[in-house]
């Protein structure tokens, strides 16, 4: 007679075994474990653009910022205000707002779709596209700085010439452009060998007479 001792010995292993198995199973080898999972990689902010020397301001209709003050509290909502297309081997101008470009016959290698942004039509701060853009000949971007500090017929004049400052996307920093005033008519203009975004200040130590209308 067979001891039943026995035989639930004897039965021990292959259960065994078929438990393991049936185990595995449910165990995709493709599949990592948990622990050797890679931790995600950190993300790493992009350094915010630190603010321009300075900006022109016109204070709008019941405006009660200060220049500085209304710059910082803007979130820079760019919003297109002139939109053109501009062809190769043509004399073009685009105009929009307080700006006015012209691009020279020689100036696009290929057309592009010129943009001017700006966030507030009361500070003179602009991004131009396609960004990047650079010019086999320099387009000339002409800018309107009356009722600015700059403009010494404003009632919030405060003896400045104004200035352009451009953003260096490689080298993180606003770099200057050599610019000429028209007092007469209150523009200042500069040659850009590119596209980007250009801010119009007001650089200290004007030592012109004022302006006046019978000049």
């Amino acid at each position: 007679m067979t001891n039943p001792r026995h035989i639930a010995r004897m039965a021990a292993p292959p259960l065994l075994l078929i438990t393991l198995l049936a185990g595995c199973s449910r165990m995709s080898p493709m599949e990592p474990s948990l622990a050797s999972a890679p931790e995600p990689a950190p993300v790493v902010a992009a350094d915010p653009v630190p603010p321009p020397p300075s900006r022109l301001y016109a204070p709008g209709p019941g405006s009660t910022e200060s220049p500085a003050l209304l710059g910082e509290l803007l979130n820079l909502a760019w919003q297109i205000v002139g939109i053109r297309d501009v062809k190769v081997g043509r004399l073009e101008i685009v105009e929009a707002s307080r700006y006015q470009l012209t691009f020279a016959k020689g100036s696009l290698s290929e057309d592009i779709t010129c943009t001017i942004k700006e966030y507030d039509p009361d500070i003179l701060d602009i991004e131009l596209g396609p960004h990047g853009t650079k010019f086999l000949e320099p387009v000339t971007l002409s800018i309107d700085f009356s009722k600015t500090a700059a403009d010494p017929e404003s009632q919030i004049a405060n003896g400045c010439e104004p200035v352009v400052w451009w953003w260096n996307d490689t080298l993180r920093h606003w770099e200057e452009v050599p610019g000429t005033t028209d007092w007469t008519t209150r523009r200042h203009v500069v040659r850009l060998a590119h596209f980007s975004r250009y801010v119009v200040g007001g650089k200290a130590g004007w030592k012109h007479d004022p302006f006046t209308e019978t000049e």
